[in-house]
């Protein structure tokens, strides 16, 4: 709690809700925890969107970007803390999709389960399948989606912090 809210307290002053809201501390270490729990819930809800909607894979990164900085914020992050966590988590994000998205061609070409694919196939060649099949628009897409993430995350809310 800060000084002059126990201070106020204290001296029997009442103190409004606004005033006592939890902010979490942007230590680093539980930014990269957030930032981590977050990119993979987005990666994976992703892949949930495109399989699902009918538009380009590549364009759902933004709105989970937007989802993440929401998320950040929260958590009770603010300015830079919440900037860091939307932006790595949205990295995360786009890594962990793009390897799924490996796993899942490497399922369709030879006709086996993801599962099974993801088993089989290993790690090192579902990721030179992604990486290989990244072009210049997704890595448009990711540069907006991290600078949207960002920037609505480091936002000032109205109510003072």
């Amino acid at each position: 709690m800060r000084k002059d809210i126990v201070k106020a307290n204290l001296m029997g002053e009442t103190t409004t809700p606004a005033q006592t809201a939890f902010h979490a501390s942007p230590n680093a270490f539980a930014v990269l925890v957030s930032a981590l729990l977050g990119g993979l819930a987005g990666g994976i809800s992703w892949c949930f969107l495109a399989l699902w909607l009918p538009w380009p894979a590549q364009f759902w990164i933004v709105p989970i970007a937007i989802g993440l900085a929401a998320f950040a914020r929260w958590q009770g992050y603010r300015n830079r803390a919440a900037a860091a966590c939307a932006a790595l988590a949205t990295i995360i994000a786009f890594v962990y999709a793009e390897y799924l998205f490996g796993a899942v061609r490497i399922a369709d070409s030879m006709g086996l389960p993801l599962r099974e694919a993801l088993f089989k196939a290993g790690f090192s060649l579902t990721a030179d399948i992604a990486w290989a099949n990244l072009r210049t628009m997704d890595w448009i897409v990711l540069g907006v989606a991290v600078l949207m993430g960002t920037t609505l995350a480091s936002i000032r809310s109205r109510r003072a912090n």
